[in-house]
């Protein structure tokens, strides 16, 4: 916080061009704008939102529970992991959290485990809370949703207007200040990723699923290393699947677990597909399975191993009866293997080429009956924007899926699932209403997306406009970067991208270093440009407004005033966001019609003389949302837009 100071200026109001001396004094509250000693303007930047309420005061709300399904009928050969679980959280003595990990290859069973296990014990917690943490971000959005749950009926809006961090940080404090809960962190990648969540915890049980073996001792937690399932527990949960006659037949049923090592997913997957293929027997099965082609066996990624392989002769097999009953199904197993394995909106599918929504549901169906994907309902309480249902696709399922396929195919479907999440996006990034969709598509946007594709300068609108500031950074970081190996350095959109990475600096909270940023951009802007061009008027005008936000308020008032006489410059007026005080002002972009906005990225400035010109409907200013970067300089893809 700067310390207090004086500021004098001159404002002239009304149509009789009445001057009236502001003094602007800073101060912990915020600014206050004195106009000769009878009229003042308080702006409080610190009452834009409504606060969360305080943690240790919210309880838990009667049947709340975060667990993303029930767990499996068919659940074998377990109950000592089961047993070694519950005494490594119950008998660790001492205070703060107690945490454990579950540790074993992919599709061995560690979700199930965890699920298993929350669910017979769910009874002994205040809260049960599952989070999918395969990145930092997702854990992120798990703590956020913890909060929203937490918070509903009490103080809904205000988590709705906190940011992800904001939330985030709100749902451990409640942790911290609150016993009898379990958290259950699933397939995280880094120990770095939940360490310091686990640091800030006093109270409850932690349970992480990971398949990760290194990092976890230093955190005093002796991890639960769940192997392969024993030969009878194996010949169990098949006979269990298949069901009689077939299910009598024990050698063919030690041989085919022999056959798949195992493994709990592929005894699943292959337990499914003799069960509901018609014809289909365990010694037909068998015989298909011994003379699949030696390079099926031999499949497999370096992540995965031995246990790729296995679902890779279950695979071979499956694809075969799919391609015979719908051949669509195998084009939609394909795409899947694509996106992020979790939570895919199955609408993305809706406009897949030569296809319907319908003709998609059907092959999504038929996935799900031979245990290849996971489908999820749409929940009873859905809120307005949410997708309706969705698709989950184990990872080992996509990494064989697509080591199946040739280069040539494995970048066609690419391309196709970039194409449909380009579709899916909603078209303005601003609107509230959209950010439950954006939010569902994010993950899989970043998953197909190429760099520079006008979808993922959309999705890093979104994040600027809900608030998420630190990872809107983190992309449009990667935006600029592409921009500048691809268009160059001084190219319009790569000064653009630069211009829009300083705001998105300055709102996470960096504001010297967005002011430094833009005094860099201001002399290539005119060079380029000319020192009158709207987005040269932007970047000084930026400028001009983290420098304030920088603590140097007499250089910023300077800087603003040399803007005044500029037609493009216009004074600041009430926000969607700041709905009770004024707003900061904004540059106009020079398109015609006008509004102005508190400083945020900049739309593309108008098209360099060698650009092809390009005009905007003035509807984009008629909107109360904060502006968003425009696409490329001139060209035909704001269409995509």
């Amino acid at each position: 916080m700067s310390s207090a100071g004086d500021n004098t200026g001159i404002s002239s109001t009304g149509d009789q061009a009445r001057n009236v001396q502001l003094q602007a004094r800073t101060s912990e509250q915020g600014s206050v704008f004195q106009a000769a000693g009878d009229l003042s303007v308080h702006h409080d930047s610190s009452g834009l939102r409504r606060p969360l309420p305080h943690a240790e005061r919210v309880p838990v709300p009667p049947g709340l529970n975060g667990l993303p399904r029930r767990p499996a009928a068919a659940f074998v050969g377990r109950d000592a992991a089961l047993t070694a679980l519950r005494q490594a959280l119950e008998d660790k003595p001492g205070a703060g959290v107690i945490s454990q990990a579950v540790l074993g290859l992919g599709g061995v069973g560690k979700s199930e485990l965890a699920l298993q296990y929350a669910h017979r014990h769910r009874q002994d917690y205040e809260l049960v809370w599952w989070i999918d943490a395969d990145s930092p971000d997702r854990i992120r959005t798990g703590l956020a949703a913890l909060a929203q749950a937490l918070t509903c009926g009490i103080d809904s809006v205000a988590a709705e207007q906190a940011t992800v961090e904001e939330a985030a940080g709100w749902a451990v404090s409640w942790l911290a200040a609150h016993p009898g809960w379990l958290v259950i962190f699933d397939n995280v990648e880094e120990v770095a990723d939940v360490e310091p969540y686990l640091a800030g915890l006093a109270h409850g049980h932690v349970l992480i699923t990971t398949r990760r073996d290194v990092g976890w001792q230093h955190l005093d937690i002796a991890p639960v290393r769940l192997e392969l399932l024993s030969r009878p527990a194996a010949i169990a949960l098949l006979a269990g699947l298949i069901g009689p006659p077939d299910s009598a037949n024990a050698g063919a049923l030690e041989d085919l677990a022999e056959q798949l090592g195992d493994l709990p997913l592929a005894l699943t997957q292959a337990g499914a597909y003799i069960a509901r293929t018609p014809r289909m027997t365990l010694t037909r099965y068998l015989d298909l399975l011994k003379n699949v082609p030696a390079r099926v066996y031999a499949t497999a990624t370096p992540a995965g191993g031995d246990a790729e392989r296995v679902v890779a002769k279950v695979l071979t097999l499956s694809h075969t009866r799919i391609q015979a009953i719908n051949p669509l199904a195998i084009r939609v197993l394909n795409l899947l293997a694509c996106y992020a394995p979790d939570n895919l909106p199955c609408s993305v599918l809706d406009t897949l080429p030569e296809t319907d929504p319908i003709q998609a549901g059907e092959a999504l169906a038929l996935l799900a009956s031979y245990s290849l994907i996971t489908l999820t309902p749409s929940p009873a309480d859905l809120q307005h924007g949410e997708p309706e249902d969705l698709v989950s696709v184990h990872r080992l399922i996509q990494a064989v899926t697509l080591h199946q396929l040739t280069p040539d195919q494995r970048d066609h479907n690419h391309q196709v699932a970039a194409e449909l999440i380009l579709d899916a996006l909603p078209d303005d990034p601003d609107t509230i209403d959209d950010w439950p969709a954006y939010r569902a598509l994010l993950p899989h946007a970043l998953s197909v997306l190429p760099p520079g594709s006008p979808g993922l300068r959309r999705l890093a609108a979104y994040l600027g406009a809900s608030g998420d500031y630190s990872t809107a950074v983190q992309l449009q970081q990667d935006l600029c970067t592409h921009a500048v190996a691809t268009l160059g350095a001084e190219h319009p959109d790569t000064l653009t991208a630069r211009h829009n990475l300083a705001v998105w600096m300055g709102e996470a909270g960096d504001a010297a270093t967005a002011r430094d940023q833009l005094a860099a951009l201001l002399p290539i802007r005119e060079s380029v440009q000319g020192a009158e061009h709207p987005g040269t008027l932007a970047v000084r005008h930026q400028l001009a407004y983290w420098t304030g936000r920088a603590g140097d308020a007499a250089a910023a008032r300077d800087q603003f005033a040399a803007l005044l006489p500029h037609p493009r410059a216009s004074p600041g007026r009430r926000t969607r966001r700041d709905p009770e005080g004024p707003g900061q002002p904004h540059l106009l972009d020079g398109c015609g019609g006008g509004r102005d906005r508190r400083p945020r990225p900049v739309r593309r400035p108008a098209p360099h003389p060698r650009a092809r010109a390009r005009r905007r409907t003035s509807q984009h200013f008629d909107h109360p949302a904060q502006p968003r970067p425009l696409d490329g300089e001139g060209g035909g893809e704001g269409a995509g837009w």
